[in-house]
C-alpha cells in the first residue's frame, strides 16, 4: 500500500510539474478546460458531465487543489416512479452498472414514454432517473476535498426546487472559503447555468437549494446535472478518519422550504412534499 501511494504522489508531482504551466495558456485560447485541466479534475473524482461542461471561472477554484492520494468514490443510479399528477410513487437505487442496464432495457422496451406502466401508447406512470456520486480526495493542503455530483440522466417529471448537500459527523471541519456549486442544463440555444437559491451551513453539513429548469428555448430542457463541493479538515489532532454522506432531494410541491442538517440527513420542512434519494457514505481517512 506505501509503495501504491508513493508512486501515485510521484505521478501527480509529474503531471503538475510539467503539464501546469500549459493549462491556463491552453485553455485561454478556446474558453474551455484544456485536456490537462480535465484530466486534473477526474483526478479529483468529478463526474465527466461536471468536467466538460465545467468553465474556466469554476475550474480557478480547484486548479491548486492538488490529490495527493487515490480518491474514495461511491455512485448510486436512482429510479423515480410518479403517476400522471407528477406524484412520485416510488424510488429504487441502483449500483452503477445495474441502473444503467435497467435504464437502457427501459429505454429500449417504451422509447417514446420513457414508461414504467405503458399499455400501448397509453401510460399511468412516468419514470425519471438520475445518479449522485460522493468523493473524498485527500489534498496537498493537508485538507480533504468532499464532492457531491448529480445528473438526471432522464429529465424529472415535475421542475421545481431540489436540493443538493453533504453531511459529515464532528470529525470533519469545513473550511468555508472552498464551499461551491454548480447546476447547469441544456436547451435548443445551448448551455446555461443558475446560481442556487439558499446555502445552508451547519457543523454537520451543508444543503443548496435551487431551481429545476422546466422550460427551455427552442427545445425543452435535458441534461441536468451539477455539484457542491467543500474542503474539510480534521476537527481534532486525534482523528484518523470520518464519515461523509451525500444528499439529493426532488420536490414535487414545496412552500416556505426550512433546511435542517444533522449528520446523515436534510430535511426540508413539513411544507414540502419531498422526495429524498437515498444517502450515499464513503469513509475517510485524513
Amino acid at each position: 500500500m506505501l509503495k501504491r501511494k508513493s508512486l501515485f504522489s510521484f505521478i501527480i508531482l509529474l503531471f503538475f510539474a510539467f503539464g501546469y504551466n500549459s493549462i491556463i495558456a491552453n485553455a485561454e485560447e478556446n474558453h474551455e478546460l484544456s485536456t490537462t485541466q480535465k484530466e486534473h479534475m477526474r483526478q479529483l473524482g468529478f463526474s465527466e458531465q461536471n468536467i466538460e461542461s465545467m468553465t474556466l471561472d469554476e475550474y480557478s477554484h480547484y486548479e491548486n487543489s492538488i490529490p495527493v492520494e487515490p480518491f474514495v468514490q461511491t455512485e448510486t443510479i436512482y429510479k423515480i416512479t410518479s403517476d400522471q399528477d407528477g406524484e412520485v410513487k416510488k424510488v429504487e437505487q441502483f449500483n452503477e452498472e445495474d441502473g444503467l442496464l435497467e435504464m437502457n432495457l427501459e429505454n429500449y422496451s417504451f422509447p417514446a414514454a420513457t414508461a414504467a406502466s405503458c399499455s400501448g401508447t397509453i401510460c399511468t406512470e412516468t419514470t425519471s432517473w438520475m445518479s449522485m456520486t460522493t468523493t473524498a480526495t485527500k489534498l496537498g493542503n493537508g485538507r480533504t476535498m468532499l464532492h457531491n455530483n448529480f445528473t438526471w440522466l432522464k429529465n424529472p417529471n415535475v421542475n421545481l426546487t431540489d436540493m443538493v448537500g453533504l453531511t459529515y459527523n464532528d470529525s470533519a471541519v469545513i473550511e468555508p472559503s472552498t464551499i461551491n456549486f454548480s447546476y447547469k442544463w441544456k436547451d435548443g440555444v445551448g448551455d446555461h447555468s443558475r446560481s442556487y437559491k439558499d446555502m445552508k451551513k451547519s457543523p454537520q453539513g451543508l444543503a443548496a437549494t435551487f431551481d429545476i429548469q422546466g422550460i427551455g428555448s427552442n427545445a425543452g430542457t435535458s441534461n441536468h446535472h451539477g455539484y457542491i463541493s467543500v474542503e474539510v479538515s480534521k476537527g481534532n489532532k486525534n482523528d484518523v478518519s470520518a464519515n461523509a454522506f451525500g444528499h439529493y432531494t426532488h420536490t414535487t410541491f414545496s412552500f416556505n422550504i426550512s433546511v435542517t442538517i444533522k449528520t446523515g440527513d436534510i430535511g426540508l420542512g413539513w411544507t414540502t412534499a419531498e422526495t429524498k434519494m437515498t444517502s450515499t457514505a464513503i469513509k475517510f481517512n485524513f
